[in-house]
């Protein structure tokens, strides 16, 4: 009995070193909070210019954008804050068009919390993501002055299904034949929570303890 314990307490601390699932993840929604939702909306196959304000409730607000999609890449770029209250057109957002490689870029924090197989990377100028079955995100934390007026602006391309979607809607919730395909935008206290697992995603990560870790990895376009 011994032995099996610590074998367990072994297995669960290289999980969580690890940071992320060692099952796939189950069509899992997007964290809880998103001041922007692009679900239901059409998927620009150039770069299109979206927007969304905010009213800072803290003096560090982090910023966070959240991606899924389970059949192809989305590529954002571009982004920028800045503070309509005082008319200013300073841009309080460092390295907005993700300049550098990999998930070490300055001004940016890749935070994979939520579970997703697959995920993004910079590609030195934009970022490309390609989150299969949940969220993976980008946060960045800027300085805001309580009760000013902001707003967020960033461009945006996709590729794969025609309309954003939050979640798999065609009937596969394992792999990259999903159709769950979205954006979401957050501005608040700290990262977004995650949203609470099924209780099928659960099982499955409960088994994949004791299985053989598989993550399967698409090619880059």
């Amino acid at each position: 009995m011994r032995a099996l314990g610590a074998l367990s307490i072994s297995i669960c601390t290289t999980f969580l070193a690890i940071g992320t699932a060692v099952a796939g993840p189950i069509n899992e929604a997007p964290p809880v909070g998103a001041i922007l939702d692009l679900a239901g909306q059409s998927i620009p196959t150039s770069f299109q210019t979206y927007s969304v304000g905010f009213s800072a409730s803290v003096a560090n607000t982090d910023i966070t954008f959240a991606l899924r999609n389970d059949p192809d890449f989305t590529n954002l770029t571009n982004v920028s804050v800045t503070n309509q209250t005082t008319g200013s057109s300073t841009n309080l957002i460092v390295n907005g068009t993700f300049l550098g490689s990999g998930t070490s870029i300055t001004g940016w924090t890749y935070d994979n919390v939520y579970g997703a197989i697959d995920g993004g990377t910079a590609q030195n100028g934009y970022w490309h993501d390609g989150a299969v079955q949940a969220y993976d995100a980008i946060d960045q934390v800027i300085a805001t002055t309580i009760g000013d007026n902001y707003l967020i602006s960033f461009s945006l391309e996709g590729a794969g299904d025609s309309v954003f979607s939050a979640l798999s809607t065609n009937g596969d919730t394992t792999d990259t034949h999903g159709n769950g395909n979205d954006v979401l935008v957050y501005a608040q206290a700290g990262l977004p929570t995650a949203s609470v697992p099924e209780p099928a995603s659960i099982a499955l990560l409960g088994s994949g303890l004791f299985g053989a870790l598989a993550l399967r990895r698409r090619r880059k376009a």
